[in-house]
């Protein structure tokens, strides 16, 4: 469990990440916290919980494979969904957002939004975007992912090591368009790591990353910034060069 302390720091950390993206306006965005309405009462708590079968809840896959490996899924995994479908509720949704991986609990937002008399949301899913290795999806968790306040030179460079059989899909769903037939990879990877350093960052920024690429990779110089180190001999130990 985290502490409000902790809670309000990731807050405020998602709501930066957001607005690289999202126009801040309050006259375009009315940001939510689901706090106002999850505080709630016994009668409200138990209110929700019969809007929904334990059998409905086990159609989940991840639920129900664990249910299978006799793998435990506690009661608060359970509510989860529930709590997740009750926001839609509360903020009156009329179309919710998320990636397919997030089906089943936008789809219980609708149970749930029936349940309380009110139309049913539209549900839009999006295919999850593959983290640097290709394997699996994008995950801080994993350690295979680009962070949208990361620095230019890490947007740039992680950009430049995925592998070329993830262009097409980061074309796709980074950019929004389809990578051109029979593109150079090593072409077409530069123009995305431009083009992402540039969403986040600005062209500047993506112009010196680009130039910098140019003279440390193909003229094999020395990178701009490097990282300095000092080391102190401990009792015993000797730093040694051949």
């Amino acid at each position: 469990m985290l502490s409000v302390e902790q809670i309000e720091a990731n807050a405020r950390t998602y709501q930066e990440q957001a607005f690289k993206v999202l126009d801040p306006d309050p006259m375009r965005l009315e940001l939510r916290r689901n706090s106002e309405w999850l505080d709630m009462s016994m009668t409200d708590l138990l209110a929700l919980v019969r809007t929904t079968t334990v059998g409905q809840l086990l159609e989940r896959d991840d639920f129900a494979n664990r249910l299978g490996r006799s793998e435990p899924v506690s009661v608060l995994e359970l509510l989860y969904p529930l709590m997740q479908g009750y926001d839609s509720v509360a903020v009156r949704s009329d179309i919710e957002l998320g990636g397919t991986d997030q089906t089943f609990n936008l789809l219980l937002g609708r149970d749930i939004q029936r349940a309380y008399g009110q139309p049913e949301q539209a549900v839009l899913t999006m295919p999850l975007l593959l983290g640097l290795g290709g394997r699996e999806k994008m995950s801080k968790s994993l350690g295979n992912h680009i962070g949208v306040t990361d620095a230019p030179v890490d947007v740039y460079g992680r950009t430049m090591s995925i592998p070329d059989a993830l262009l097409e899909q980061w074309y796709q769903l980074l950019l929004g368009r389809p990578l051109e037939a029979g593109a150079n990879p090593l072409a077409a990877k530069r123009a995305l790591a431009h083009e992402l350093t540039a969403i986040y960052h600005g062209e500047d920024a993506a112009d010196r990353e680009d130039a910098e690429w140019d003279r440390v990779q193909r003229g094999r110089g020395q990178p701009s910034e490097i990282d300095e180190a000092t080391f102190s001999a401990g009792e015993g130990s000797s730093i040694c060069r051949r």
